[in-house]
């Protein structure tokens, strides 16, 4: 089932610039044990557009054969469509849970019968569910005639407009919701869940949001929602624009002691992103990080 949260997970890379596939599942399994449904690779995150297909369906095949019964969704976010149904023939021999196909981001021409055209394609390539990938801030908008019109299952919605996820409800879609700031609210009018990038750090908080919204208990889930828009502020002052995913890196490290790495070219880590503001917030909803390690994370 894709519902409640799924953590759009970082890439940790070791020394050489290499994925790290021991720290991911250490990171997988530290967000799942605290609530997460499943797990979500290679999206904006997870530095996806910066990843080899070969690099992705290895460390995917890994993940998912270690860990067993953890739903995992994988990216797509090739421009080539050759690339894209490359990358999903492959993901077909990999225990997926669905995959995510972001459009291709370079050429942005409009009409948009184009974009259906790519995504009746692709849907060809798959024998997983498909969300599509609607981030109009990084790529073109997933067209609504996608949802009416083709099996795909749904869309992660990060463009952060209520209207758009209501009228793909309408088309008797899924949503699963990428803004946290909607979260409640978009499941409260139908989202089956999200996937939230602000999981890497509060998984728990996130988890309960979905929860509580999805029980009608509006007042909790903005109570929950609330500390990790807080969080999430504090980190935004200090890690603007992507930039944010270097700080989730160094932010998760220190809540669960193990090392997650710095981002690939053109990314950089600028600085050090534990300020006092951050570290006092991470003490208030996260508490003492030493008691968030799980046993195959302790040295």
């Amino acid at each position: 089932m894709i519902e409640n949260l799924f953590v759009p997970v970082v890439t940790p890379f070791d020394g050489d610039g290499r994925i790290d596939v021991e720290a991911l599942v250490a990171h997988c399994h530290w967000t799942t044990a605290r609530g997460a449904e499943g797990v979500v690779l290679f999206g904006t995150t997870g530095e996806g557009p910066s990843l080899s297909v070969t690099e992705k369906v290895d460390t995917a095949r890994t993940l998912t054969a270690t860990m067993p019964g953890i739903p995992v969704i994988a990216a797509v976010t090739e421009n080539s469509i050759t690339d894209t149904e490359h990358c999903l023939h492959r993901y077909n021999n990999v225990g997926l849970a669905a995959v995510l196909v972001l459009p291709p981001f370079y050429f942005r021409e409009q009409p948009t019968d184009g974009l259906h055209a790519f995504y009746a394609r692709t849907l060809t390539c798959s024998d997983h569910p498909m969300l599509a990938y609607h981030i109009p801030g990084l790529a073109p908008a997933v067209p609504l005639s996608v949802t009416a019109e083709l099996p795909v299952w749904g869309v992660k919605d990060s463009g952060d407009d209520l209207t758009y996820t209501g009228a793909v409800l309408e088309t008797g879609k899924q949503v699963m919701t990428g803004s946290e700031r909607l979260i409640a609210r978009g499941t409260e009018i139908g989202a089956t869940g999200a996937i939230a990038a602000m999981g890497n750090l509060l998984p728990g908080q996130l988890a309960r949001v979905c929860t509580a919204a999805r029980a009608g208990a509006s007042k909790d889930a903005q109570h929950e929602l609330d500390a990790v828009l807080t969080l999430q502020a504090a980190i935004t002052d200090v890690a603007p624009g992507l930039e944010w995913i270097a700080a989730t890196k160094q932010i998760a490290a220190h809540l669960h002691g193990t090392g997650l790495g710095t981002v690939r070219l053109p990314l950089l880590q600028r600085r050090d992103y534990l300020t006092p503001r951050i570290r006092k917030l991470l003490d208030r909803h996260a508490g003492d990080p030493s008691s968030h390690q799980s046993p195959e994370l302790l040295p």
